[in-house]
């Protein structure tokens, strides 16, 4: 019977054994390098080749060329402005930016989870960027071929690596920060009130860019009728199906101007420029979405459009709320800055010249400053009155609802510490009085990697009452 039981013993034990190392950090083997590399970067050449396929068949041009207008596809797909038939397309669509940085931030998140030291995190950094980087290359090369015979014309190099690295870059970040951002931040100790100061600042950016979904989505259907006459000007199905995917294409540029213009920043598309308070109209492209565009300014309505940042504001200054009032403020202020840096950064990359028409986009400048300046006043307010509703007292720091607690760990109580010492030792388990152990030599399936100790019944100092 005892050989019977610590062979069991021995099974479970091999057993957990496997199954840990199965689940424990490994080294990215070569196809994991691979497929982080050129993964969504083919996807996405395959997506491009699909719908301009699909889009010249139905406008009878035939597949000819359609490999440089694949490569400039990748190109704009990296924000690089793109010149056809001598016209530079500086402002592309944000849509499938957004999305492949999307299947970047995925691919390099799933990679990095099984890294366990740095040189492993730089081998999936260096794949990610590397492959982007080869594939605009080649682009390059395959524009430079065909412009005897197309229409796209050859980019600056330098900046298409240039924008590739940035765009990708900040998608690899992204990704590697999913997984190992904690980790790093408690390796250096980076206080309570940055970490959620900055969360607070994302939240506020989500929050602005909401604001600005709604003005987007709200206007289109004011105006429906003249989004519904520009698009029946296609005159034909795919001309139909084409000014409604630009349209869409390019809604998420729209949403960005819409959210800076709420914080007082002037936009301006094509000859157009308004802000909260007017319009001045002019010139504009011929895509349906923008026949959305108010015809005449708000006049003093558009006050209204400054709830927006005062909203995001308001839930800044509630997300990062401390007991100390200067920490609370310190959290704010950090929140305002990390909003109104991505505000900036969503800004530039969602505008650029188009063409003859000229600049499109809005001041970058200007809306960092108005964010900031839009988050921090509304966010002090909120310092202000929880400091007033709590009597002007600061009360001691390790209260529940201290803004450190809100990223410590929950307390544990001194069995649970005990308990999880012995299961990190190598040394076998100790039984307390209170609960001797009486297991006979059948080990449990534990995180443990000790046997269970056979006690004598003669030595155990409190009999089990249900023997």
């Amino acid at each position: 019977m005892s050989g019977t039981s610590n062979s069991l013993a021995t099974r479970l034990r091999q057993v957990r054994l496997a199954r840990r190392a199965d689940t424990a950090p490994r080294k990215a083997a070569t196809w994991d390098l691979v497929k982080v590399a050129f993964l969504v970067p083919g996807l996405s050449i395959i997506a491009i080749v699909v719908v301009l396929g699909i889009v010249r068949i139905l406008a009878g041009d035939g597949l000819s060329g359609i490999m440089s207008a694949t490569a400039a596809g990748w190109l704009a797909v990296n924000q690089v402005p793109v010149t056809i038939s001598g016209v530079t397309l500086g402002v592309l669509p944000l849509l499938p930016t957004l999305l492949v940085c999307a299947g970047t931030v995925k691919v390099v998140a799933d990679g990095a989870s099984t890294a366990r030291e740095l040189p492993d995190l730089v081998g999936i950094v260096g794949a990610a960027l590397g492959g982007s980087v080869l594939v605009t290359a080649l682009s390059l090369a395959v524009v430079a071929d065909g412009a005897a015979v197309s229409a796209v014309g050859q980019p600056d190099p330098l900046s298409a690596f240039g924008y590739t690295i940035l765009i990708q870059g900040a998608a690899v970040v992204v990704g590697i920060a999913i997984p190992s951002l904690r980790p790093i931040l408690d390796e250096f100790a980076v206080p309570a009130t940055e970490r959620v100061g900055a969360r607070g600042g994302v939240i506020a950016f989500g929050v602005l860019v909401s604001g600005g979904a709604l003005l987007v989505f709200g206007s289109i259907v004011m105006h429906w009728g003249s989004v519904s006459t520009m698009i029946a000007d296609g005159n034909s199905f795919d001309g139909y199906l084409g000014l409604t995917g630009l349209s869409i294409l390019y809604l998420p540029n729209m949403v960005v101007g819409a959210a800076a213009v709420t914080t007082g920043t002037t936009a301006q598309l094509g000859d157009t420029v308004f802000d909260a308070f007017d319009v001045s109209r002019g010139a504009v492209p011929p895509l349906p979405v923008v026949s959305a565009l108010p015809e005449t300014g708000l006049g003093g309505l558009g006050a209204l459009l400054f709830i927006v940042p005062l909203a995001a504001g308001v839930l800044l200054g509630w997300y990062c709320r401390s007991t100390d009032p200067i920490r609370h403020l310190r959290a704010v202020a950090i929140g305002a800055a990390v909003a109104a840096a991505l505000v900036v950064v969503a800004s530039w990359v969602s505008g650029g010249r188009l063409g003859e028409l000229g600049r499109t986009g809005v001041n970058t400048a200007t809306a960092g400053v108005f964010t900031f300046a839009w988050l921090m006043l509304a966010g002090a307010l909120v310092v202000g009155v929880m400091w007033a509703a709590s009597g002007g007292i600061t009360r001691a720091r390790n209260g529940d609802d201290d803004l450190d607690s809100w990223l410590d760990d929950p307390p544990r109580s001194s069995s649970d510490v005990e308990a999880e010492s012995d299961d990190d030792t190598d040394s076998p388990r100790r039984s307390s009085p209170a609960a001797p152990l009486r297991r006979t030599g059948v080990e449990t399936e534990s995180d443990t990697d000790t046997d269970e100790l056979e006690l004598d019944p003669a030595s155990d100092p409190e009999p089990d009452r249900h023997d």
